[in-house]
């Protein structure tokens, strides 16, 4: 159990004022701990309204300077993209042993301490990316071992101890700064690999692969396609909008959140998996026509319960068997 965790989100203007309703949201369904949101750039009115949704138990802190100071090239991706890869270097996070990050697009249904209080064998928790398990192209573009398995990075725990011991978090600016494929969620993998721990699926459930979960069985919620507050919301529930509306209410960005959610479509497009993978020889396709993510989230959750190391070969892990990888389990 942690000694003394906190959370944060981290945003820039565009992605501040989810941030800030992410954050009520954890407060809502939370017991008791401190939370940040790291921005850069916000305007003062913005600034204004998240200080009075939040109050004292967030602090909303600029670190606009300390980013500019290090002097990282975001490349593609805004600056803001990569402020939790220096949880090590700032010094709001010192006193903190368990540090919880999740992404502006999450919305937590459980408390964020029951995840901050997780038994950390490892220097992180992650959830596996169920996505790799029909789609490993992955491997062949961050250099990872045969068979090593992805993380999300939306909903992470660093065991900020053991992270700064080993200096993961340096060694993942440097794979960052050298362009490894998918930026800060691949310099992540690549420089934790063989160092997380097995995280329980429901407090990553993304929406992009994973709608068989329902909103209500997930801890938390992560929007990884359709955002509740885009034009075209797709994949995202009914329930997840009123929530989001409820916390909105109060606030200048009440009317983000206008539009009904469009899952329908997503589910039915993906019935077709089987029929368009085999029509197009996609073996995306007809791999994702056979994922069972309440299966596979039973098997990650016992995984989790019995704080393991994330597992090798998830094509084995999850019953769907690759002919170019080994699928002999760790």
């Amino acid at each position: 159990m942690s000694q003394n965790p906190c959370f944060f989100f981290a945003a820039d203007q565009n992605y501040f004022p989810y941030a800030c309703l992410a954050a009520r949201r954890v407060l809502d369904v939370s017991g008791p701990i401190k939370g940040f949101i790291l921005q850069m750039g916000v305007s003062t009115e913005d600034l204004e309204v998240g200080d009075r949704l939040l109050g004292s138990a967030v602090s909303i802190l600029d670190v606009s300077k300390f980013m500019e100071a290090r002097n990282f090239d975001p490349g593609h991706l805004t600056l803001a993209t990569y402020i939790r890869l220096f949880a090590d270097e700032l010094a709001e996070f010192k006193p903190y042993d368990h540090i919880v990050y999740a992404d502006s697009d999450v919305l937590f249904n459980r408390s964020i301490v029951d995840l901050a209080n997780t038994q950390l064998l490892a220097p992180l928790l992650a959830a596996h990316d169920e996505q790799c398990y029909f789609d490993t192209k992955y491997r062949r573009r961050l250099p990872m071992k045969p068979g090593a398995p992805k993380f999300n990075a939306g909903v992470l725990v660093f065991n900020m101890p053991m992270v700064r011991r080993e200096g993961l978090l340096q060694r993942t600016r440097e794979l960052a700064s050298q362009r490894v494929d998918n930026m800060d969620q691949g310099a992540l993998n690549v420089a934790f690999e063989d160092r997380w721990q097995t995280m329980h699926p429901y407090w990553n459930v993304m929406t992009n692969f994973t709608s068989q979960v329902r909103f209500d069985k997930a801890f938390a919620r992560h929007f990884t396609r359709g955002k509740p507050w885009s034009n075209r919301p797709i994949g995202v529930e009914l329930e997840a909008l009123a929530i989001y509306r409820h916390l909105a209410k109060d606030t200048p960005w009440a009317g983000h959140f206008a539009r009904q959610a469009r899952f329908v479509l997503k589910r039915f497009t993906r019935k077709l998996d089987a029929i368009t993978g085999f029509l197009t020889n996609d073996e995306k396709r007809r791999r994702r026509s056979l994922f069972d993510a309440e299966q596979v989230s039973a098997v990650f959750a016992e995984h989790a319960d019995r704080l393991m190391m994330a597992v090798r070969y998830p094509e084995r892990v999850s019953g769907i068997e690759s002919k170019k990888t080994t699928t002999s389990p760790r």
